[in-house]
């Protein structure tokens, strides 16, 4: 047998090394390939989770703007006029009895009746999304804090910064929506005197600040428990926040003012 000359030998050897460089490059390449696809796949996933649950909340805020509109049409429409009507019946009383001992008493529920009238015209006001259409979120927040004001437990200011430019509609009524869960918050838990909004216009963000005086509580606490006590309050304020392509921050602590804060980009679009 002859015996193999050491150019064979070499030959063979740098023949099995490119071959397991090949082998190994190869391997390497569907390793990279196969990442690439699961992570591709992966963010396919999350975008239509993502897509999925933007849907869903712009139709869970459809179907919230639609029952509070029509809240708000059955109060104007119905409860406002049996006000009205109620408020035609005492005056012609008042009118009657003007001699009487009692007269002061009707006088005074006329004013209770007509201080309800107007609390009730105000509040389907701001039920209404058309509001914030047809006056823009400015004019809707300074509505919404003035009726607020009315009921004599708070204080209200609204605190205007830069220029106002428009959000867009969709934009805006979310906002708006926003602004009422955060007012609403503060109204039941907070305990406090006055409550402030800022909105700062500024040329690349648009920030809105719901601030009260209130006792305060622990963000992390509440944000952690469980299901069957928590609340979705501050959740829905986050999501709908993120939905416009923006953030909700939460600020408190047991003490302290709370303080809640919403910024988006200009260009928001829903």
């Amino acid at each position: 047998m002859a015996t193999e000359q050491p150019s064979d030998v070499i030959l063979i050897v740098v023949v099995g090394t490119v071959l397991l460089i090949l082998l190994a490059a190869f391997i390497t390449l569907l390793l990279v390939l196969y990442k690439h696809r699961y992570k591709m796949h992966q963010q396919q996933l999350i975008s239509l989770r993502e897509a999925y649950e933007r849907e869903l909340l712009k139709t869970q805020i459809e179907i919230q703007n639609q029952t509070l509109e029509q809240v708000g049409r059955e109060l104007h429409d119905h409860i406002g006029q049996l006000l009205s009507v109620a408020m035609l019946h005492l005056n012609g009383l008042d009118e009657e009895l003007e001699q009487s001992e009692h007269r002061h008493a009707i006088q005074q529920t006329i004013n209770v009746v007509r201080t309800t009238i107007q609390d009730v015209r105000a509040l389907s006001k701001t039920l209404d999304s058309d509001t914030v259409r047809r006056f823009g979120l400015r004019q809707s927040l300074e509505l919404e804090l003035e009726r607020i004001e009315r009921t004599g437990r708070f204080r209200t200011y609204l605190h205007v910064t830069g220029t106002p430019y428009s959000l867009g509609e969709e934009a805006e009524t979310i906002l708006f929506r926003i602004a009422q869960e955060s007012l609403n918050n503060a109204i039941k838990h907070s305990g406090g005197h006055a409550i402030m909004v800022t909105t700062s216009y500024q040329s690349d963000q648009f920030k809105l600040s719901i601030t009260d005086d209130g006792k305060g509580f622990d963000v992390d606490e509440v944000s952690t428990r469980k299901a069957d006590i928590a609340g979705s309050g501050l959740r829905n304020l986050q999501q709908r926040a993120h939905l416009l392509g923006g953030t909700c921050t939460i600020s408190s602590e047991p003490g302290q003012e709370t303080r809640v804060d919403i910024v988006l980009p200009k260009q928001a679009a829903v």
